[in-house]
């Protein structure tokens, strides 16, 4: 897709799971969190199926129309063990989180999976043999249905009918079974009468192809598959502990669970995207390196100011100043999703690639039980134990993959003195936005109070950036 496209679709998203937060209402959305993580994790052995390239190569329609056949049959029988792993999981989180009734939404959530690489590889297949049609912005009105959809089934199940909990959690995945359904009937209704059957190539090696197809990309799969893991250990963890060692209730577990690896977790990724948009833009003869700090500069800002106005934000956004602790909390991991990202884009070593991953969730293991206890002594949230051995484990991953990239990109910057001047320029970002709390107290009392101290903020951040920007014109000039 196109930026364009994938910034549209990203908030769109982000908007629709905002409007679900009053949709839900006081209803516990624990369980589509859960299964949505596990959907997430799942999903990503899909997410870099390499299926256009395939085609380009082939000259006759008959041999690509056979590849496409085969595909999509690995595509189902793929999504049909993962539907049969999804349906084991839920046995055993029902015994480990003591959750009964959860079988349909993970049935629900295994036929999910194989909805968009259908999606995707038809409408690439389609586009290849009729290159009129551009099918592959089919994708975007998918991405749109679901939202919509999402929105329309959580307004029935949650507001107009009393439906059983289990049962409307697991009607949220018909807005991507649907939303597929649709736009592959849509697809099928423009190319009927094409007769593709017959005449097929005996030089092509289809085992070879479909080979490629499925597993060219596996990296990168494993890098996405051990990142979501990250959250999935975590609601899992987090639950066992809370339930068990500290006797929260369930309903409490589930809203603060909800709000963190949904809510919150939305919010941060959506901010990461637009610094990685930010900073893809720059010049492409900037090397890696100053392409890791020109990220870290600006996230660092960034999650700097949004952990100062976070009540502000959660007032705006979700009518609930009380859910800021847990913001400010996400918000922190922020950096390190985004480099956590950036570096594995750029490393190629495969062996680097795989011990820094393993290095890295096996320190989340490890490390979350003791941490989560560590904090709990010492008087804090829970939550912050959980939060802080995500960052181990995703800064050592980092710090792994840092160290192969300084020892194969030669360069005769001194990097320490550029971070240490970009923790210097926040520090003073920091105070400055302090002293602006101190002057102006933020009052999240009122929801029109809030919106104007969010503008009020911006104002006085932007008169900084000025003065500063002018500053530095002046030394050159100098």
């Amino acid at each position: 897709m196109r930026e364009k496209d994938i910034f549209i679709v990203k908030t769109v998203k982000l908007l629709s799971i905002i409007l679900l937060y009053y949709i839900v209402g006081t209803k516990n959305l624990f369980l589509y969190v859960l299964s949505l993580s596990l959907y997430e994790i799942l999903s990503s052995f899909f997410c870099h199926i390499s299926f256009k390239e395939r085609l380009s190569k082939l000259e006759n329609n008959c041999d690509k129309y056979k590849i496409y056949r085969f595909t999509i049959a690995g595509i189902c029988i793929i999504s049909s063990i993962f539907l049969l792993l999804g349906i084991v999981v839920s046995d055993i989180i029902s015994i480990l989180l003591n959750i009964s009734d959860i079988l349909l939404i993970f049935i629900f959530m295994g036929i999910s999976v194989a909805i968009l690489p259908l999606v995707q590889v038809t409408s690439e297949y389609y586009e290849n043999i009729n290159k009129n049609i551009k099918y592959q912005k089919l994708i975007n009105l998918y991405y749109l249905f679901d939202n919509i959809l999402l929105l329309i089934i959580s307004l029935l199940v949650f507001r107009l009918f009393n439906v059983k909990e289990s049962v409307a959690v697991s009607l949220l995945y018909l807005s991507k079974i649907i939303s597929g359904l649709l736009i592959l009937g849509f697809i099928y209704l423009i190319n009927r009468g094409r007769d593709n059957s017959g005449g097929y190539s005996k030089k092509v090696n289809y085992y070879y192809e479909l080979k490629k197809i499925f597993f060219s990309n596996n990296t990168k799969k494993i890098i996405r598959i051990v990142k979501n893991s990250y959250y999935y250990i975590s609601i899992i963890v987090l639950y066992i502990i809370l339930s068990t060692r500290y006797n929260y209730m369930a309903y409490e577990i589930g809203n603060i669970l909800s709000f963190v690896y949904f809510y919150a977790l939305s919010i941060i990724q959506y901010l990461v995207y637009i610094v990685k948009y930010i900073n893809d833009n720059l010049p492409s003869k900037i090397t890696i390196i100053n392409k890791i700090y020109s990220n870290f500069r600006i996230m660092l800002s960034l999650i700097i100011f949004f952990g100062i106005i976070s009540p502000i934000i959660c007032k705006l956004l979700f009518n609930n100043s009380d859910y800021a602790i847990y913001l400010s909390m996400v918000n922190m991991m922020a950096i390190f999703v985004l480099l956590y990202d950036i570096v594995y884009e750029n490393v190629n070593n495969k062996k680097v690639i795989y011990v820094s991953l393993i290095i890295g969730i096996i320190s989340k293991l490890v490390l979350i039980v003791p941490l989560i206890n560590s904090f709990y002594r010492m008087g804090y949230n829970l939550i912050y134990g959980d939060i802080l051995s995500t960052i181990i484990g995703m800064f050592l991953s980092i710090a792994v993959n840092y160290i192969y990239i300084v020892n194969t990109n030669v360069s005769s910057e001194k990097y320490f003195e550029k971070f240490l001047k970009i923790l210097f320029d926040n520090i003073v970002f920091c105070i400055v936005l302090v002293l602006i709390q101190f002057i102006i107290p933020m009052n999240t009392d009122n929801y029109f109070k809030a919106l104007g101290l969010l503008w009020l903020y911006l104002l006085c951040i932007y008169v900084v950036i000025k003065i500063k920007h002018i500053k530095l014109r002046g030394k050159k000039r100098g």
